[in-house]
């Protein structure tokens, strides 16, 4: 069982949500959202309001911690490579991302996810790069707050986990999160995975800007108006003048997004030649009324508020929902597992988490004495075994030496020598048949092919001869019985007899005379 915690990192608020995983499933166990002050340094209020968070219980000593790297400066590549062997990827991705970036790789961390594989036309790749600065910033005041985080993705491929909880669709889903300064957009399959992923400036600041040019009022006051009565398309009429006013003001901050996901479903269909049919929206904005009637109008496709499975809605009330589908999708990020699970973790090389190593150093006394006993077990078996083994073949040489002593009139406890005594001409055991009907039944019934339905109505069995009828399929198939019996060594003839079909005609009766001499019978009557 393990607590994850999946955190998002907002430039608004910083949300967390726990994740409780078990063999039987996983359950959200709680959801938190923390506003960052509107003014001060940006580290700062992050720094605070992620101390906020971490100080409410309910969120209290996750097993591990899963971001996404915040802000517009994560920059996102989609590579197309000839090849699918993640050697050749792995060695080709550097020369790709340093003729794609404008500083040098030395100054820049990275890492991809495969989009999709053909194994005849090679990899599509979703590439993210930062700035090393900018990830030992975040680095920094993470660890400041005590919060060491296992995975740190990119906030697109992110939404991989929500689309794979979903069943197999050929339908094409693009999952738009407008955030208050960034917004980012995911498109693939549900049940399949992301394909394509980027990141842009533009989202819910841009539409208090606009609110408050419209009303000649100060940034606060409209941001305040639009959380509380803010609304779009048919929801604002019901608000009278200023409500569409508002809209229409809102409709215009909206604009510098539309402007980036056009083209983005564009360069999409060009290289997969298929249309996205479908948009969730996500983030703070999208609980503004009316945002997915909006953006149904604007792009021409349907649209619709993500909702969470059911086994968040008990943590998550359904007003939050849209807010909390990266923390949540972050959280699932913790347990992915297989193949199509994201592998994108920019905690590489300096930055590679350690928390594991650092487990094992504290357990590594523990794990010695385990040695140890282990060692002393294993040898303890060791001479309990061969001491049983000792006691056994003390009494395997007292039965053998009974044996010959009762045969031959002396002990003997060296096997193979009593052995070769017992088949000795003068011994007492050279008088014993080396053959029996019972030998001769046994060798028959082995020989007859397994894969040949007979049944024998008659077998007479002596010493010199076998005499056999039944009943087959076709006379082919007596003559499959004949040459495998004849490779037997004693079996020195065999003869077919008469062959006729039964009453019923779908089956053919037969008789095999075998003539039976083995060497052994020979010496014993030559002795």
């Amino acid at each position: 069982m393990a607590r994850i915690l999946g955190l998002d990192l907002g430039s608004h608020a910083v949300k967390g949500l726990l994740l409780d995983t078990s063999t039987r499933g996983a359950a959200v166990k709680a959801f938190v959202e923390v506003r960052r002050a509107a003014e001060g340094d940006r580290q700062e209020t992050l720094r605070q309001a992620l101390r906020a968070l971490l100080e409410h219980q309910e969120l209290g000593n996750p097993d591990q911690v899963v971001v996404a790297l915040p802000g517009p400066t994560l920059a996102t590549h989609q590579l197309s490579l000839p090849f699918t062997d993640p050697k050749r990827i792995e060695a080709t991705i550097p020369f790709e991302v340093e003729s794609q970036i404008p500083f040098d790789l030395g100054e820049a961390i990275y890492d991809y996810q495969i989009a999709s594989q053909v194994k005849d036309k090679g990899s599509e790749l979703l590439v993210g790069v930062v700035r090393r600065e900018e990830l030992a910033t975040l680095m920094g005041l993470l660890n400041e707050v005590g919060v060491d985080p296992r995975v740190v993705t990119h906030p697109g491929i992110t939404y991989q986990n929500l689309l794979l909880q979903q069943g197999v669709d050929e339908e094409t889903v693009a999952i738009v999160d407008i955030g208050h300064e960034r917004t980012t957009l995911a498109i693939g399959r549900p049940g399949m995975g992301v394909e394509f992923a980027r990141t842009f400036s533009g989202g819910g600041l841009n539409l208090s800007r606009a609110l408050a040019t419209e009303f000649q009022t100060p940034l606060p006051e409209a941001q305040h108006w639009k959380e509380t009565h803010g609304a779009l398309a048919s929801a604002a009429q019901a608000q009278g003048p200023d409500g569409e006013r508002a809209a229409a003001a809102f409709v215009r901050g909206l604009q510098p997004v539309l402007r980036e996901l056009r083209p983005s479903f564009k360069a999409f269909t060009a290289r997969t030649r298929r249309q996205v049919t479908a948009v969730l929206v996500c983030g703070g904005t999208a609980r503004m009324p009316g945002i997915a009637e909006q953006l149904t109008r604007d792009l021409g496709i349907p649209t619709k508020v993500v909702t969470l499975p059911q086994e968040a809605a008990a943590a998550v009330p359904a007003g939050q929902q849209s807010l909390a589908a990266q923390a949540y999708s972050l959280a699932l990020r913790g347990q992915a597992s297989g193949a199509k699970a994201p592998r994108f973790n920019l905690r590489r090389g300096e930055f590679a988490f350690k928390g594991d190593y650092d487990y094992l150093k504290d357990k590594m006394g523990l794990l010695a004495s385990f040695g140890v006993t282990l060692l002393l077990l294993l040898i303890a078996s060791g001479v309990v075994r061969n001491s049983v083994l000792a006691r056994r073949e003390a009494q395997v040489d007292k039965v053998l030496c009974d044996v010959t002593q009762r045969i031959l009139g002396s002990c003997e406890k060296n096997y193979d020598i009593a052995l070769n005594r017992l088949k000795g001409v003068e011994s007492p055991a050279a008088a014993l048949p080396k053959l029996s009907a019972v030998n001769l039944l046994a060798e028959l019934t082995q020989r007859v092919p397994a894969d040949v339905p007979v049944t024998f109505d008659r077998i007479d069995i002596d010493l010199e001869r076998i005499s056999v009828r039944g009943v087959t399929d076709s006379s082919k198939q007596i003559d499959t019985i004949a040459a495998a019996l004849k490779g037997h060594r004693c079996f020195k003839e065999v003869k077919e007899g008469k062959v006729e079909k039964t009453r019923e005609g779908n089956k053919v009766s037969f008789r095999l005379d075998i003539q039976v001499q083995c060497a052994e019978q020979l010496q014993a009557s030559e002795g």
